[in-house]
């Protein structure tokens, strides 16, 4: 027997997806998606009252990418729950840039987006988690980060598999207590199959990231490092060091910030390039019943087999080549994603109805503000119809959907 259990949290604009598996005989496996809001205050309120009320452990921990809004929950989020392994996009160095550069453009560049910034293996370890496993865009010229392989760990009574394998990356210069006979930092590859298990039930968490490209940035780094008088020293993993504190501490006053909103223009990026997708689908071995309901404000869905709940965070999916290579990764589960949360708040420009057409049978979730005007945008709303559903920081309007086979 396995129940599966997904949210969409109403936080408003932002971001907090849970999930959580339980069978008869072993402990429940619990899973959070992104965890943050731009109304940092009533976030953490509600996020207070969630860790009050949900005592057991977050097993796996994925973060879309290190916007304020998806990540404002993290420190709340570590200090009132175990949180065993964390997955992050694997950013290079311009990627980082790039992301301190347009958070300080909108004026919420902060210490916790600094720290993670310049050390997202130490940023989480130092807050209790026992691993930090990267995702990389996989694809030409990306970065030889090498390494061997590690083999499968088993905790709880579950098995955790990854195919293909990860890989070391190196560790930090302490460990906490309990990872010395393993990796505490690895790195896989997008579009990998990570799957915990037990027997013939589970749980499958695909992540998908954009492959890394250099070469729209190429100029970056030399002007940042020319304008905050720092260079790129880089420790074998994510981050950038003295660079990163540089940047923040440039940006602290007004003319900083402007100096530095003129460099994200002139050299155009985006963060959101970076941002995970994660696909979370039950994994049954000939059930003897299977049945799923979707459950909302508006509507009620339901039917039988493993239904998907695909996470797109703030992913690019407009231009035809970014969602070809999407869709390469997920084409075999996309006829059972029952919900997509849809990217960027359901912004115009992340996504169209060509991506709403890859999820035909899924309801389509925005994470916008009750009164928003911005999102989702006119053009995806229109294309998803009575299939869209706002969610907001209005209690009635979060998504459900949960599965049971036995």
């Amino acid at each position: 027997m396995i129940n599966v259990r997904w949210e969409q949290h109403p936080v408003g604009h932002g971001g907090f997806h849970t999930g959580v598996m339980f069978t008869f005989d072993s402990p429940s496996i619990q899973w959070i998606f992104d965890c943050g809001a731009k109304r940092t205050a009533k976030f953490d309120a509600y996020l207070r009252d969630w860790l009050d009320n949900n005592t057991r452990p977050v097993d796996w921990l994925f973060i879309s990418h290190f916007d304020t809004d998806h990540v404002s929950g993290l420190d709340t989020l570590m200090a009132g729950a175990v949180v065993d392994n964390v997955m992050v996009p694997y950013l290079n160095e311009h990627e980082i840039v790039l992301q301190l550069l347009e958070e300080a453009g909108r004026g919420a560049l902060d210490r916790k987006l600094v720290e993670l910034a310049v050390d997202p293996a130490v940023y989480f370890l130092s807050r209790g988690a026992r691993r930090v496993t990267f995702v990389r865009g996989s694809g030409p010229g990306r970065e030889d980060i090498g390494g061997p392989e590690t083999p499968p760990d088993k905790g709880r009574g579950w098995k955790t598999r990854c195919n293909p394998a990860p890989r070391d990356l190196k560790a930090p210069r302490w460990s906490p207590a309990g990872v010395a006979d393993e990796s505490a930092v690895q790195v896989i590859e997008s579009d990998s199959d990570l799957t915990v298990s037990r027997g013939g039930a589970g749980i499958r968490f695909k992540p998908y990231r954009a492959p890394i490209t250099d070469a729209s940035n190429d100029g970056l780094i030399d002007a940042v490092e020319a304008l905050v008088g720092a260079s790129v020293k880089t420790q074998g993993r994510p981050g950038l060091g003295d660079l990163a504190y540089a940047v923040a501490n440039h940006a602290r006053t007004p003319a900083g910030r402007a100096d530095l909103r003129h460099l994200f223009k002139t050299h155009l990026g985006s963060s959101n390039r970076a941002s995970l997708s994660v696909l979370s689908v039950p994994i049954v071995d000939e059930p003897m019943t299977a049945h799923w309901h979707v459950e909302h404000a508006s509507d009620f869905d339901a039917g039988g087999a493993e239904p998907g709940w695909l996470n797109t965070g703030d992913a690019e999916l407009f231009a035809s080549a970014d969602l070809a290579d999407w869709e390469d990764c997920y084409a075999i589960f996309l006829d059972s994603v029952r919900v997509l949360a849809l990217p960027h708040h359901g912004s115009d420009h992340n996504s169209n109805g060509a991506l709403q057409q890859l999820c035909a049978n899924a309801t389509l979730t925005a994470q916008v503000k009750a009164v928003g005007k911005k999102h989702p945008g006119a053009n995806v709303a229109m294309s998803a119809g009575d299939r869209l559903v706002r969610v907001t920081e209005q209690a009635a309007t979060s998504v459900r959907m949960y599965f049971y086979a036995g």
